[in-house]
């Protein structure tokens, strides 16, 4: 398999198998390696006897794989569009560009797009999420926040580089912003080409201390190698690796990818060979390989579970009280002090008790404040719906309600005219009575003026009459 495999990589021709394979133990070998979509590609240039179900088996993975990737490019860019939409500092650790590295993109494998954030971000992320049919998911060995979607859509979201190693963190350290913004984004950053390949090697001691490195991750280092030309700061590079006590790791997976993929066969293979043991046999423990890789990462190697229910269920009381023999490893003082060993068992199971709780506060705290996020939405979405809903009344409403608020000023202007037309009227009946009694005056002053006027018309008539009858005698 590993044959055909870098015959592929390199692009060379693939030589006829003269022993019997069985295609079934390849396919399923290549299928938990992550390698089923480039055997298949190898396969179909050379003569083979294979079975058509285990031929169409190939085939269904090939394509499968081949969908997942192209899947994967479309929710990148959409993923990207909804946190540049909503204002979101994102800095992709890993996403769909990987298939830059192969000679054919079908050729990539893209297990799941990581994403580092701010932890305040994360319930409005959860609610993005949830909003594009994400399902969130719980994943023991994974750090931070898993969302997965049908075909097979994996993304994680992280509010803390996952790095364990203090001098990787201190290189990491700082805000979002400080790395360099993607094209044509302005909330969305990248990882330089030094700091990716630092990043791609510290997921790969993740997975070496959790039991799942495989033979694909050895190729897309080994491939992003290949691409990395002469600008690449190589020196700085490997300083901080030997600062961080991983050169003798990166060293030796270097030599496992030329082993695998290369031609240059003047090296000594033997830790080289352990480790592929270690890759092939699916992550078994090998203490020796341990000491030698990763002398650093002792402690994360003894105290990081693993998914392996049977293996804690059977010693489960051995994990709690270990010999004084392992636990002198981690106490030094036992060798000269013996009696504290049940001091040291306390320390020991307190220090993982303190840690188990850390992550359930953690979850806990992160569920609340999606609560408290989803509940302040709901209600800016009532306000703001009934501000629309008085906005949006109609016309005729409007009308009845401008007339309703005109009866009621003018209500008010009747109940003020009224006390008005009451005020005039008695004025009105002061004024009346007044020129009444006025009037009264007049009218007797009349009468009495002719009364006088008559009684001298009187005696002026009765003058005439008498000179008249004089002038008559």
């Amino acid at each position: 398999m590993l044959i055909l495999l870098a015959a592929i990589i390199n692009q060379k021709p693939i030589q006829s198998m003269r022993k019997h394979v069985r295609w079934e133990s390849v396919l399923d070998v290549s299928d938990y390696q992550e390698i089923v979509n480039i055997v298949y590609v190898g396969l179909l240039g050379i003569e083979k006897n294979i079975s058509e179900e285990c031929n169409d088996q190939f085939y269904q993975e090939y394509k499968k794989s081949l969908l997942l990737y192209e899947t994967y490019e479309k929710v990148d860019e959409v993923i990207k569009w909804q946190l540049e939409r909503y204002n979101i500092e994102a800095l992709f650790l890993l996403d769909s560009s990987i298939g830059e590295m192969y000679p054919k993109p079908e050729m990539a494998q893209i297990r799941q797009i990581e994403i580092l954030v701010d932890k305040k971000d994360m319930p409005r992320i959860n609610r993005i999420m949830q909003d594009m049919d994400y399902e969130h998911r719980e994943d023991s060995p994974c750090s931070g926040i898993v969302y997965v979607r049908i075909p097979g859509i994996r993304i994680v979201f992280y509010d803390a580089m996952p790095i364990e190693n203090r001098m990787l963190q201190r290189f990491f350290a700082g805000s979002i912003k400080r790395f360099r913004r993607m094209e044509h984004y302005q909330a969305i950053h990248m990882l330089s080409n030094e700091e990716e390949y630092l990043y791609r090697v510290a997921r790969m001691v993740e997975l070496y201390i959790t039991g799942r490195l495989k033979v694909r991750d050895i190729l897309d280092l080994w491939q992003y190698r290949k691409l990395l030309g002469e600008k690449f700061r190589w020196k700085t590079v490997n300083e901080l690796l030997d600062k961080a006590d991983w050169e003798e790791f990166v060293n030796q997976v270097n030599i496992l990818g030329t082993l695998w993929f290369g031609e240059d066969a003047e090296q000594q293979y033997g830790v080289a060979l352990e480790l592929e043991e270690y890759i092939i046999s699916r992550g078994r423990e090998n203490r020796h390989l341990d000491e030698t890789l990763l002398p650093c990462e002792k402690i994360r190697l003894d105290f990081y579970w693993r998914n392996r229910d049977k293996e804690w269920a059977l010693r489960k009381q051995a994990w709690m009280f270990p010999s004084r023999e392992y636990m002198i490893r981690f106490f030094p003082i036992l060798e000269k002090y013996p009696f504290l060993l049940v001091f040291c068992w306390m320390i020991r199971n307190w220090r993982f008790f303190r840690r188990i709780c850390t992550n359930k506060c953690k979850k806990a705290g992160f569920r609340i404040r999606v609560r408290l996020l989803d509940i302040q939405e709901k209600m800016k979405g009532m306000i703001r719906k009934k501000e629309e809903e008085v906005e949006d009344l109609p016309e005729a409403a409007l009308e009845n309600v401008v007339p309703q608020a005109e009866n009621e000023e003018g209500i008010s202007l009747n109940e003020d005219a009224k006390e008005e037309y009451e005020l005039r009227g008695r004025d009105a009946e002061e004024v009346g009575e007044t020129q009444h009694t006025e009037g009264e005056k007049d009218s007797r002053a009349v009468d009495a003026q002719g009364v006088s006027r008559d009684k001298g018309a009187e005696e002026d008539t009765a003058n005439i009459e008498q000179t008249e009858g004089d002038s008559d005698v």
